[in-house]
């Protein structure tokens, strides 16, 4: 069973998963879920659904490090309940951004270091507890505006998940870039 973060309503990571894997279940405010774990009790109702799935697809960047608290409690819920199961983040490739190529006031500071702490600890975490992490360095996604129809297919995205998810070895990180991006 797999839970994916976005609203597959929406031109989101969870739109194409819902046309390649019909059966999958998503995670948003639509559906019930505050993956801010701001409101309270949201954590404990995340850590609870989770335990129901043993594919999360972590693709919904959400702020102050949301993306990295739903790795951990997914790792650490499965950990506990001996879920041998896959987390697949994805990233972007803005997480290559430096220090040094950031200027200050950019709204890619924190996003960058945000989708870097995800990758790193997705590799930390990757193949312990017999659960796998992949992290997926997605750049120049195709979000539906004019301007970025030539950028790389949120079906494809998905496809290499699905490439990830069937592969005999285990693949804790790929980057996917459109060809111009």
């Amino acid at each position: 069973m797999i839970l994916c973060t976005g609203n597959p309503n929406h031109f989101t990571v969870a739109s194409a998963i819902r046309r390649k894997f019909t059966d999958s279940d998503f995670a948003s405010r639509s559906t019930g879920f505050d993956l801010r774990f701001w409101t309270p009790g949201s954590e404990d109702y995340f850590r609870t659904k989770i335990k129901n799935y043993n594919v999360f697809i972590n693709s919904s960047f959400i702020c102050n490090g949301g993306q990295l608290a739903l790795l951990e409690a997914t790792w650490e819920e499965w950990s506990k309940n001996n879920i041998r199961g896959h987390i697949i983040n994805i990233g972007s490739s803005a997480e290559w951004m430096g220090v040094d190529n950031i200027p200050p006031g950019s709204i890619y500071g924190n996003y960058s270091i945000q989708k870097r702490a995800l990758r790193d600890r997705s590799l930390q975490l990757n193949a312990t507890n017999g659960i796998k992490t992949s992290h997926i360095i997605a750049g120049g996604l195709n979000d539906g505006k004019p301007e970025h129809a030539d950028w790389l297919s949120l079906d494809s995205l998905v496809d290499s998940m699905a490439w990830i998810m069937n592969h005999a070895d285990n693949i804790p990180l790929l980057e996917i870039r459109s060809s111009i991006s």
